[in-house]
């Protein structure tokens, strides 16, 4: 753009521009970046900060056979068993392992970001700003603090969970 807005000058320097040409270019010029979409992308802030890969949770046939199976092989512990039938087994001080009897066994049934200052509704009203919507879960059940779940896809339906940052099953 900074060589058309130079080709621009020096036309009008030279007077194969008039100064309405200019003026009527520049602005044509400085529309199209505002309504492109990558600009505009950029002008909305961040909804929040991932600063770690929380967790997976993946979708087996047989959870306690997981469970032992990441035990023997990784060395995996599990700590905490939501009451929702799942296990999640630890991976060092910040992140675990989810294993849930759920549909589609052998698939990754979503990936949590782990994030600062987490409130799910917040958050979700945040995501509206880039065009996402999220649903909020509120069944203690899936969760053993009991805390709200924030999910949502991104562009190639993958599904995303935000939690806070440190947050351990």
């Amino acid at each position: 753009m900074k060589t058309e807005i130079e080709n621009l000058v020096d036309r009008f320097e030279s007077k194969t521009l008039s100064r309405r040409e200019l003026v009527a270019s520049l602005l044509g010029l400085a529309g199209a970046v505002v309504a492109s979409p990558i600009v505009r992308a950029q002008q909305v802030q961040p909804s929040a900060i991932g600063l770690s890969l929380n967790h997976v949770s993946l979708s087996v046939a047989d959870v306690n056979r997981s469970a032992e199976f990441y035990n023997r092989v990784l060395g995996l512990e599990v700590i905490s068993r939501p009451a929702n039938g799942g296990i999640n087994m630890g991976l060092g001080s910040e992140s675990f392992l989810g294993l849930y009897q759920l549909q589609n066994p052998g698939s990754m049934h979503h990936l949590c970001i782990g994030v600062n200052n987490y409130d799910a509704d917040a958050l979700a009203a945040r995501l509206v700003d880039h065009g996402i919507t999220a649903s909020v879960n509120r069944d203690p059940a899936n969760r053993t603090s009991g805390g709200d779940q924030l999910y949502f896809n991104d562009p190639d339906g993958i599904r995303l969970q935000l939690a806070q940052h440190g947050y351990l099953g």
